[in-house]
């Protein structure tokens, strides 16, 4: 940090200096221009660059460490904003041809925009194409939305029929709603390292960016209870006591998950004050469903174990939909210095 001071030039502007290191650093020269941005109380000064700077990073793995750590590692570098992200095996680990493409597989299926541009017997770099401009952050929110939705309405109908190849479809999708909440994660990290992409994305405040975090997380774990609720289908009997309570319940938690992403798009307070509303209703009837019928119930002791996972998972599901209507209200508070209630 520096501390300069403001002079008057002229009548109508006014000029600070900048420090001669920070100018070499940025490869600017004299007769530069530079774009001045005023955002709240504050003036932020970047240099005019057409295309946003690539980040590069480097994995290198000289122990013998299973893939997964890999790729956890390349999600991490991912989620941070890396552009171009090169993995490097030491040669002497045995597998090599394996273990590069079963990464790719890793890759290509859980992250979009990846290409890798280059692979040798020992190493491979992946470079991320994707143009944030073609997909705001909202549209990314409501495709991830429509994706989690579509999910647990599956998921709902699979456990109702005993549908098996409907609940492996819902398994099947989860790969996707990760590749878009990863997406997002990336497109909030790039926001805050770049002004000029937080006003493209259509975020107002950086400040949002935490709270488009919390929708993004907990549309994700969203699907990931539909997954769960799918997964239990397969251990259900025929003669399912409480499965169509069950169900009825599950309709209506589906359909609080969906006003909160309404009250969320359209920054509604009145929405999202329903929607909380009615999750305590259904945080009671949950509760109530599980104790008072389920477990005291005369049913198969697998029944009751499998009924009792799907409430938890009902519950979760509802408490994500609780959090993403809380968040309308907070984005709102941001963007609204005044607040009137009625």
């Amino acid at each position: 940090m520096e501390r300069r001071k403001v002079q008057k030039t002229g009548s109508a502007s006014y000029m600070i200096t900048i420090p001669k290191t920070w100018v070499e650093l940025l490869g600017l020269k004299s007769g530069d221009y530079v774009y001045i941005h005023r955002y709240e109380d504050k003036l932020i000064i970047t240099p005019i660059k057409e295309e946003y700077p690539a980040i590069t990073g480097e994995i290198r793995v000289s122990g013998d460490v299973d893939n997964k750590q890999i790729f956890r590692a390349l999600v991490a570098m991912y989620l941070a904003g890396y552009d171009n992200i090169k993995i490097t095996y030491n040669p002497s680990l045995s597998g090599l041809g394996k273990r590069i493409s079963e990464l790719k597989n890793y890759a290509r299926i859980k992250l979009a925009g990846v290409e890798v541009i280059d692979e040798t017997h020992n190493s491979l770099t992946i470079k991320i194409l994707i143009d944030y401009r073609e997909l705001t952050l909202a549209s990314a929110i409501r495709r991830l939305h429509l994706i989690v939705n579509s999910m647990l309405q599956d998921a709902i109908q699979a456990f109702d029929n005993r549908d098996l190849d409907l609940a492996e479809a819902v398994i099947q999708r989860d790969d996707e709603a990760d590749r878009f909440h990863f997406l997002i994660v990336r497109q909030l990290a790039r926001i805050l390292q770049d002004i000029r992409l937080m006003k493209e994305l259509g975020i107002s405040s950086p400040v949002e960016t935490l709270n488009y975090r919390i929708v993004a997380r907990n549309l994700e774990r969203i699907a990931d209870h539909a997954v769960n609720i799918a997964k239990r289908t397969y251990r259900l009997s025929e003669k399912c006591v409480f499965c169509k309570e069950t169900c009825s319940l599950a309709m209506e938690i589906n359909d609080v998950f969906n006003k909160s992403m309404e009250s969320f798009y359209k920054l509604s307070r009145v929405e999202a004050e329903e929607a909380l509303s009615k999750s305590e209703k259904l945080l009671s009837e949950i509760e109530s469903l599980l104790f008072n019928k389920i477990i005291p119930g005369d049913v198969g002791v697998e029944e009751k174990i499998v009924l009792t996972m799907i409430m938890d998972s009902l519950r979760r599901i509802t408490r994500y939909s609780s959090g993403i209507a809380e968040v309308s209200l907070n984005i709102k508070g941001i963007k609204s210095k005044e607040y009137e209630l009625k």
